[in-house]
């Protein structure tokens, strides 16, 4: 038995307890950790387990998601914001029913959302909250004000981090500013790529050493992904490694720790935790209480 056929049994059993939207950011302190990756393998991840999956795309003017997934949307979070078009009318649905709201490549108008056009994707993407059980935000990497915007409306941040000293360094940076700044006040790691779980463990322990030392921020340890040739592979055929190669050992690290994410019992980003946030109105209010406390600071 496979962990997606594993993750089916315990959404049947009513092990996955039915909850309100959960909303995740992946992040990470620089480019080229497997940010993207992550995030569109959990959600196929997810999606098998039975559950309704959104990706918001948060790169603006930078898709990469739809190039992982194999997707051409036609049409960007641009649109939503300049058509006048419905957050229905811009998904493009991925594999395992993933569905997608596209960054846009090469939009630069995108790069930096007024104060009037975040306003105006908050109201667009209220219908969301009875269409989905998880979205996962794909940030872009670094701290910059789209980032903040977006990571600040996520209940946990999913971090990736790879074994560069550079890496770690940025993570640590992103660490304060987003749970400073944005509010974000639990941070799951997640290593990648690394050749085994003992040097995972470093690697978190030397990020905690300096989170635990001058931050207060909740940083707990997700999973690795070791390295994989099948994990470029896939990435080069623009599929989901868990599609293309589900038994190779990226595919088996990555539904693992999507196991952890969805299961009640287990630790992990999505399993039950008295000191988690709620919620609290949904994914509108929380972006509303985001842009209030931004305009709150700028004035």
């Amino acid at each position: 038995m496979d962990q997606a056929d594993s993750l089916r049994q315990l959404a049947a059993a009513g092990k996955i307890a039915k909850r309100p939207l959960r909303v995740y950011a992946v992040t990470s302190g620089k480019g080229g950790v497997g940010k993207t990756n992550v995030t569109a393998n959990l959600a196929v991840v997810a999606a098998r387990a039975g559950k309704r999956v959104l990706i918001i795309d948060a790169d603006l003017g930078l898709a990469n998601v739809e190039i992982v997934l194999g997707l051409k949307p036609r049409y960007h979070l641009g649109d939503l914001l300049d058509k006048g078009l419905s957050v229905s009318d811009v998904l493009c649905e991925g594999p395992a029913g993933v569905m997608l709201l596209g960054a846009g490549s090469g939009v630069r108008s995108l790069t930096h959302l007024s104060d009037e056009q975040k306003m105006q994707f908050i109201s667009a993407l209220d219908p969301i909250e009875e269409m989905f059980d998880i979205v996962l935000i794909d940030s872009g990497a670094g701290i910059g004000d789209n980032v903040l915007f977006f990571v600040g409306a996520a209940q946990e941040a999913i971090l990736v981090v790879s074994p560069e000293p550079t890496s770690l360094v940025d993570a640590y940076a992103t660490v304060k500013v987003l749970s400073q700044k944005a509010g974000v006040h639990t941070f799951n790691v997640i290593v990648n790529p690394v050749v085994d779980e003992l040097a995972a463990r470093g690697i978190f322990q030397k990020l905690t050493a300096v989170t635990g030392k001058f931050l207060e921020a909740k940083v707990r340890h997700l999973g690795y992904i070791p390295r994989d040739e099948n994990l470029h592979r896939a990435i080069m055929a623009q599929r989901p490694v868990c599609e293309m190669f589900p038994s190779s050992p990226s595919a088996r690290a990555i539904a693992s720790i999507g196991e952890r994410l969805l299961a009640d019992k287990q630790t992990g980003a999505m399993a039950q935790d008295p000191q988690a946030p709620a919620l609290g109105g949904g994914l509108k209010f929380m972006w509303q209480r985001l842009f209030r406390e931004s305009q709150a600071v700028a004035g």
